[in-house]
């Protein structure tokens, strides 16, 4: 059980900025391998904040508002560690130029036009896909998002190469398979709890794309960097939203599991 706390805790110190001041003791590489289980738990925490932010703006000012201040939040409590790994992917990838090319400019901190353009559309689409839910709907997927973006992390990294000759991933093609499957095992939990019956669904279509993006990247620059690592939690997030906003669309919001055995007790 130590040892799992300080695995968490390490991840969440990696993940987030918020402070892990306890004594780790010695840190080692198996541990921040193994600590990749918990990133569904980091979303979790994550989207607690981000809830708490919106829940307490909202109080005050029209839910638009609510919904710019948790992605502030989220910002602030990830240091937009993910932002900007989506912003260096856009602007190696879409760079046209060689694969040595890319990963050079993939390590520039400089914003460059596609890195810029990327930013933009992922904070639109966020703000807009939640403008778009029921109101009673916002908060569960506040909740949610950094979730989606954490638990179909496995199926970029799992046996995948580092591209640079230098450096290392500190999760790519490190993860073992039962760390893989016990991050999936708690997405699908998270998933399942959000959206019952959808939540399968949604799931496998997420963990989908975040493999074909893996194999998409990797086709460009022969591998997977941390950058590529928070483009891909980005666009998960994204593609939940919009998933989430077809399925109204067509079938109407999805119940989460407490709502089924709410009703079903009520019934």
């Amino acid at each position: 059980m130590k040892t799992q706390i300080k695995r968490f805790l390490l991840t969440l110190g990696f993940m987030t900025r918020i402070p892990v001041n306890v004594d780790l003791g010695e840190v080692k590489d198996e541990d921040m391998h193994k600590g990749f289980l918990y990133y569904p738990v980091v979303g979790l925490v994550i989207g607690i904040v981000d809830l708490a932010v919106y829940l307490l703006v909202s109080l005050i000012l029209p839910s638009l508002f609510g919904i710019i201040f948790a992605m502030l939040a989220n910002f602030c409590v990830t240091g937009a560690f993910h932002l900007d790994g989506l912003s260096d992917t856009a602007d190696g990838i879409y760079s046209a130029r060689t694969r040595e090319r890319m990963l050079e400019i993939m390590k520039d901190s400089r914003i460059g036009t596609n890195g810029a353009i990327a930013m933009c559309f992922d904070i639109m689409l966020k703000v807009c896909g939640l403008a778009a839910l029921p109101p009673e709907k916002i908060p569960m997927m506040v909740l949610m998002m950094p979730i989606a973006g954490k638990m179909v992390q496995g199926a970029i990294v799992y046996k995948a190469v580092y591209p640079r000759e230098k450096g290392i991933g500190i999760y790519v093609g490190t993860i073992d398979f039962g760390t893989l499957l016990g991050t999936v095992i708690l997405g699908l939990v998270a998933m399942a709890t959000a959206f019952a019956g959808w939540g399968l669904a949604l799931y496998v279509v997420l963990f989908v794309f975040a493999w074909l993006f893996r194999i998409y990247i990797s086709g460009k620059i022969g591998g997977i960097t941390g950058d590529v690592m928070g483009a891909g939690s980005e666009l998960a997030e994204v593609l939940l939203v919009l998933l989430v906003l077809v399925i109204i669309r067509f079938y109407g919001f999805p119940v989460s599991l407490v709502e089924l055995i709410r009703g079903y007790m009520a019934g």
